[in-house]
């Protein structure tokens, strides 16, 4: 295997390497932070190339790569990704520089080339480090790679017990290339036209995979059963593919359809034509829309929410709560995270939003900003919801969705 970034060549150990390796694992600042990685001897770091290349061989996905500089081929460390049986086998990312190149740079330059092996060449979501507290030059490099701090946790570590700091990073954008930088990585577009664009293959993008139309069943089923003329508010309601799970369980149901993009809403109302008289479309920003006072007996948003900031999320809700007749139900749908990638997701929203131009809107971009559950629940609380209940979550590493119901 073979990467390269500007300055390294990242590629599989050979025997030759040998007493580089040795060499590099008993600079005293190395051996004091990587105690069981010393091999005194060449001899024992050919035998650790060998074990090496079989555990990699015998474990998927695995890689341990040396780290070679273009500039006169010397291994000057090593990188690499491997399961962590104390962390439940999730995968761990493991690098380590000779202390002489040490501050320049090399093992966040590697590092980077990993982690995209990692998300885009070996298809995995989340990758783990551990650091040793005292160990702030590792540290450094860790948070510079956008890993959250999750825990710290006393694990096994060469015949003694040892506290580590563990940290996570979720595969949130596709990386182009071993080389890259978090700046270019998403190029913001304007809400209502990043969803005009994309209007014509909506509906088949959002029903792929089966997943995406089981959240639409599920919010139909959250809708009460009844057979009255009830008045229900779709904010974000985009080609309003969840209308005919919502008229499932009440079929005389009037719905008020409000989205910021016009051709979502234009193909909303030609792929509901047979129900033109129950459904009334309004191209606003549900953000800034004028909600009418105790108008619905239910509310209802999909796959919409986790486009805005938090607190932006409060706003909207006591709208919400305002335009719901008392006893009233607010029923979401959104996409949900745990809470390390949740302040992932922060991170990246900030770092996206620094190449914004003036002060943007609350929901002017397009940009995911997801919410841990509980978070998301605490927020209804604090719009003025009297309760709120989760109907349905299924949280994956990489983040699904829930159903929340909040009643005023």
């Amino acid at each position: 295997m073979r990467i390269e970034t500007t300055r390294l060549v990242l590629r599989s150990f050979e025997a030759a390497d040998s007493e580089a390796v040795s060499v590099n694992s008993r600079q005293p600042v190395v051996a004091h932070f990587m105690s069981d990685m010393v091999l005194e001897t060449a001899e024992d770091a050919r035998k650790w190339i060998a074990w090496v290349a079989s555990k990699c061989n015998d474990c998927e996905p695995c890689q341990v790569l040396a780290m070679e500089r273009k500039a006169d081929t010397k291994v000057i460390g090593l990188i690499g990704v491997a399961p962590k049986k104390e962390l439940g086998n999730r995968l761990e990312i493991l690098f380590i520089v000779a202390d002489e190149y040490q501050n320049a740079g090399y093992a966040t330059e590697a590092a980077k080339a990993m982690i995209w092996w990692t998300f885009e060449e070996a298809g995995q979501d989340m990758l783990s480090a551990i650091v040793k507290p005292e160990n702030r030059a590792s540290r450094r490099v860790i948070e510079k790679l956008g890993f959250i701090y999750c825990d710290t946790r006393v694990l096994p570590y060469d015949g003694t017990e040892c506290d580590f700091d563990c940290f996570c990073l979720y595969h949130t954008d596709t990386l182009p290339g071993p080389v890259w930088n978090d700046h270019e990585l998403y190029v913001p577009e304007l809400m209502s036209a990043f969803f005009d664009v994309r209007a014509d293959g909506y509906d088949e993008h959002m029903l792929s995979g089966g997943d995406f139309e089981k959240n639409y069943v599920k919010l139909g089923s959250s809708v009460p059963a009844t057979g009255d003329d009830i008045g229900i508010l779709d904010i974000g309601c985009g080609t309003g593919i969840e209308l005919e799970y919502i008229w499932a369980q009440a079929p005389n149901a009037r719905i008020t359809c409000v989205d910021i993009s016009r051709n979502m809403l234009e193909l909303l109302l030609r792929n509901h034509l047979n129900r033109s008289d129950n459904v009334t479309v309004v191209e606003a920003s549900y953000i800034d829309w004028q909600y009418p006072e105790e108008a619905f007996d239910l509310v209802v948003s999909s796959m919409t929410m986790h486009h805005l900031w938090p607190e932006e999320k409060i706003g909207v809700y006591r709208k919400i709560l305002g335009a719901l007749k008392p006893g009233g139900l607010y029923i979401e749908n959104d996409f949900i995270v745990d809470g390390a990638q949740a302040e992932q997701y922060k991170r990246r929203y900030k770092v996206i939003m620094s190449g914004v131009s003036g002060k943007a809107k609350a929901g002017e971009y397009h940009i995911d900003i997801p919410c841990a559950l509980e978070a998301q629940r605490e927020l209804l609380l604090d719009a003025g919801f009297s309760s709120v209940e989760v109907a349905e979550e299924d949280i994956k590493p990489r983040g699904s969705n829930a159903i929340l119901r909040a009643m005023k």
